[in-house]
């Protein structure tokens, strides 16, 4: 089914519905009363509620019921879930807590209530509610104050978080249309509910406040198919191990690990944001101002050195402040006060007097010059308590739009607190303020990231034939799991497994140069384990180095010495979001470098390349300072086997080719290891089931 019911209801039943003040159920009934549908109260307490006629259970309403809220206490919600997938109830809201997230016992009540609710869709428990603000529908146990309908649509498994965030929208003008708040995710998960924001034409942006992400996957699929249409930013919170442990005790759910998170949101297009209050910021921004066209900023301040702070902040987020023409330049210099600068920033400095009627000019000045795509008016102390210069600003942007000039129009607001609500009209008119020029910056950077993002690579083409085997539990042996690897075309130096030292030498003998030797022992880091031998060439140190690898046990392995860039690629198999492919500078300091990239399996080749040119690292591999460049699409394709590997073969937990060398006309494997076993990556994450 869609979500119809739990976002577009006809009829509302509200179970517990009340006159008594300070009761939930009374709270609930006014939050309803807005509401454009009908709205049943149901209580065995009373025979009317506010006047309409109440039904002592849902299974005695008259008429069909498509959306249900539960004003009862935790006990009592699996009774009244029972009744409503009797009734034909389609969606159910139940607002209490006291669930998965307070240990077994409310785990063990969940799973009841999940059992009694059958084919009834629930939204939370332990949740908000759930908002349409166009259709007066307020199923939640916050007030609406003087928010208006508009296309930001949220979504939040912190019902707490969703009553903070109704509060900074009535004050900053933030146009929510939809809120869904999902807290335990019982029944319907994250991924369904973005899918119908997709496909809803009342929503613009899409924010996502998350705690844990079971069906990781699914949600990145769904975000994938979403972000060519809308954008959606996403923020999670229990990213450290303390937070992860606080969302435990909250919800009931681990958080995911970090950057394997970050990375699948990218890699399905979303724009990540650090915090709840800066995926609201970008949101404002995204839904109040045109899209900008590019990443040139033009900055107007009546402060220099605050100017040259927003200068740098834009710049380490992507975003230039780019040199104007002369004739421009000379264009604003002739009305400019003349200690003013019509460089960029441009800066009027503190001319009082002017400001009423600079701001307006400049903005429409650069607005219609061409030279940027955006705008960003610094309103410092004085400015933004000139209340003629905000309405001059919201008077020429309105003239802009009417005109048919896009360029986007963001205020950087630096004032005393007590002057804040100046700011409203501003933000009454669409036009966003952030208090200081970080905040600015960031909500910048996102938004020209989204306005410059390039369509999304093709994922691989589904018809690849599967190639899968048994894969035994732990590490495999080196020579099966380099036929294993050449199997899918990931090419491994050559290799001899020897048993003697004479049969060592004898093959190094046969190898041109140098040779490598090592310990085939399944070992996590052969160097730590003095179990690597480099740059033998005389038959006495083969023999001598024989001797102590094999002391270590397994077999020994003979390697020609290849030079090249050292690289990591890799595969794991994590907890929330299945296989998972990595890059990397490599070598035995990739953990202390920490310049490598993640990705959702399987991956195309062409995904493949954009994630190594991510690297920090990525200016080593095309020719720096004069070095030859080396193979990044030889790298490239390895990884994206790697994908496929993974995908195909369930039981691989883990895949680590350390360093892969890559030269100027190719790219193999010289170290390798493989671990099989029927379960997902350990570590801090449990399997979350839905």
């Amino acid at each position: 089914m869609t979500l119809d019911s739990v976002f577009n209801p006809k009829s509302v039943a509200l179970v517990g519905a009340s006159d008594t003040p300070g009761k939930m159920g009374a709270v609930l009934w006014r939050n309803l009363s807005g509401f454009r549908g009908e709205v049943i109260p149901v209580t065995p307490s009373a025979s009317h509620v506010g006047g309409v006629m109440a039904y002592p259970s849902l299974l005695e309403v008259e008429g069909d019921v498509d959306l249900a809220v539960l004003a009862v206490p935790a006990r009592a919600a699996p009774q009244i879930a029972r009744q409503a997938d009797a009734k034909g109830v389609t969606a159910m809201v139940v607002l209490a807590g006291g669930f998965a997230e307070t240990g077994p016992e409310g785990e063990a009540l969940q799973q009841e209530l999940a059992t009694a609710a059958g084919q009834v869709r629930v939204v939370g428990p332990n949740c908000l509610g759930v908002q349409n603000l166009a259709l007066g529908l307020n199923a939640s146990i916050t007030t609406e104050g003087r928010l208006e309908p508009g296309g930001v649509a949220l979504i939040s498994q912190s019902g707490a978080y969703g009553m903070a965030i109704h509060t900074r929208g009535e004050e900053d003008f933030i146009r929510f249309g939809k809120v869904y708040s999902s807290g335990n995710k019982m029944n319907i998960w994250d991924h369904e509910v973005v899918e119908y924001l997709r496909d809803d034409p009342e929503t613009t942006v899409i924010c996502l406040l998350l705690e844990s992400v079971p069906g990781g996957r699914l949600l990145a699929e769904a975000i994938r198919s979403t972000t060519p249409h809308k954008p959606v930013v996403v923020a999670k919170t229990g990213r450290s191990e303390a937070g992860s442990r606080a969302a435990r005790s909250h919800t009931g759910a681990l958080a995911t690990d970090d950057v394997i998170f970050g990375a699948a949101m990218r890699q399905a297009g979303a724009l990540v944001a650090r915090s709840g209050l800066e995926m609201l910021d970008i949101a404002q921004f995204l839904s109040s101002q045109p899209h900008p066209g590019g990443n040139r900023a033009a900055i107007i301040t009546n402060s220099g050195g605050m100017g040259v702070e927003l200068v740098d902040l834009l710049s380490g987020v992507g975003v230039e402040t780019p040199p104007l023409s002369s004739d421009l330049k000379a264009h604003m210099a002739a009305r400019l006060p003349p200690f003013g600068s019509a460089g960029n920033p441009v800066d009027m400095t503190p001319v009082w007097a002017r400001f009423a009627e600079l701001y307006p000019w400049l903005i429409e000045v650069l607005a219609r010059s061409g030279e940027v795509d955006l705008i960003i008016p610094m309103l410092l102390q004085r400015a933004a308590m000139d209340t003629a210069a905000l309405e001059g600003i919201v008077a020429s942007v309105r003239r802009l739009r009417d005109a048919g000039v896009q360029v986007p129009v963001y205020v950087c607001w630096v004032a005393p607190r007590n002057v804040r609500s100046n700011a409203d009209p501003l933000q009454a008119a669409g036009i966003p303020c952030l208090e200081w020029p970080e905040r600015t910056a960031r909500a910048v950077g996102q938004s020209v990231r989204h306005a410059r993002r390039e369509p999304l690579p093709a994922p691989p083409a589904p018809d690849r034939p599967a190639r899968a085997q048994d894969i035994p539990a732990g590490q495999m042996p080196v020579m099966s799991a380099a036929q294993l690897l050449a199997g899918y075309g990931v090419p491994t130096v050559a290799t001899a497994a020897c048993q003697t030292a004479s049969e060592a030498a004898a093959t190094a003998e046969s190898m041109p140069g140098p040779v490598v030797m090592k310990t085939g022992a399944p070992i996590a880091h052969r160097t730590e384990m003095q179990g690597v031998r480099l740059g033998l060439s005389e038959p006495g140190q083969v023999v001598a180095a024989y001797r102590d690898l094999a002391a270590l046990g397994g077999p020994v392995l003979v390697q020609p010495q290849v030079r090249g860039i050292e690289m990591v690629v890799g595969g794991l198999r994590e907890t929330t979001f299945g296989p998972v492919v990595m890059v990397g500078m490599g070598g035995t300091a990739v953990e202390v470098t920490g310049d490598v990239a993640f990705a959702l399996a399987p991956i195309s080749p062409q995904e493949a390349l954009v994630l190594v040119e991510s690297l920090r690292g990525y200016p080593l591999l095309t020719g720096f300072r004069g070095t030859e460049p080396v193979d990044v699409e030889a790298l490239a394709g390895i990884l994206s086997s790697i994908g496929n590997l993974l995908t195909d073969h369930p039981d691989i937990v883990e895949i680590d080719l350390n360093p892969v060398m890559v030269t100027a006309d190719d790219a193999a494997a010289v170290d390798w290891k493989v671990t099989g076993g029927n379960q997902t990556r350990k570590g801090r994450n449990r399997k979350e089931t839905d």
